[in-house]
């Protein structure tokens, strides 16, 4: 029995809980450190610490997702994946002037760290079973795509509150950060499937629903949304992050099948 089948069965380790609300934490520190209001006056250390932590955005996924492939994909690692999967490909859209690339779109090399993260990886185990052991935990508890999903949460909220007043959206970062780090906890310390659903359905549901309707009420005023079209986009991707469900109530259905003996 591997150790995410053993973490299955029981609340993960508290390494291991803290591996999986690491990346929460840290995106929570980013998008609080971006909406300190310019005009508050901070220690001087507190701009280049908001730096670091950017530059960890970029770093700490991949790092994790290496890290999760060596061992086997544990719980805390989904993630990690499904943040550099989707940071990559948003990242390839976007310049960074001050930083790397200047006012360059990063393009492909977006997608570098999570090339090396997987060569890394490769060249350690010598084997594609991790990949292969990564969806089939999937088969047995959807719960992980549902998390792994969760790894790109940060970035729509932060997608969300952009360009909104710095005042007004700290406020938010510092409920939302809670709430996602809350979210991750509760769902790496659950010992049941149930509990992980609920975990997951309330951290969710909250983390997206603030980010519609705070930002919603602060631009209504300059008529420039439609709360009707915001809230139809953010029920789709509540749906689409739930959607591994389906695999859950197939199997269920399977069972059922098979259980009864008058559709056989």
């Amino acid at each position: 029995m591997n150790t995410e089948s053993r973490e299955r069965m029981s609340g993960a380790s508290w390494p291991a809980v803290l591996a999986g609300m690491a990346l929460f934490v840290w995106w929570g520190l980013v998008l609080i450190g971006g909406e300190i209001p310019h005009a508050w006056e901070v220690p001087i250390w507190v701009t280049p610490a908001v730096q670091v932590l950017f530059v960890g955005t970029i770093v700490l996924p991949p790092l994790g997702l290496c890290l999760g492939w060596m061992r086997g994909f544990p719980r805390w690692s989904y993630p990690y994946v499904g943040h550099v999967l989707v940071f990559s490909q948003y990242m390839t859209h976007v310049s960074t002037p001050g930083f790397l690339f200047g006012r360059e779109l990063w393009g492909w090399r977006a997608w570098v760290p999570f090339a090396v993260a997987v060569g890394v990886a490769l060249l350690v185990t010598r084997s594609l079973r991790p990949l292969g052991t990564f969806f089939t935990q999937i088969w047995h508890d959807w719960t992980l795509a549902t998390f792994g999903m969760c790894g790109f949460l940060s970035l729509l909220v932060g997608i969300g509150f952009d360009e909104v007043d710095r005042l007004y959206s700290l406020y938010f970062m510092v409920l939302l950060a809670a709430v996602m780090v809350a979210m991750a906890w509760m769902y790496m310390r659950a010992s049941q499937q149930r509990q992980r659903v609920w975990a997951l359905l309330a951290g969710i549901v909250t983390t997206l629903g603030v980010t519609a309707v705070a930002p919603t009420l602060y631009w209504q005023r300059e008529g420039w949304v439609l709360p009707q079209l915001v809230a139809l986009y953010t029920v789709a991707i509540v749906l689409f992050m739930f959607s591994p469900a389906l695999i859950g109530l197939w199997q269920r259905g399977m069972r059922a099948g098979a259980a009864d003996p008058a559709r056989r």
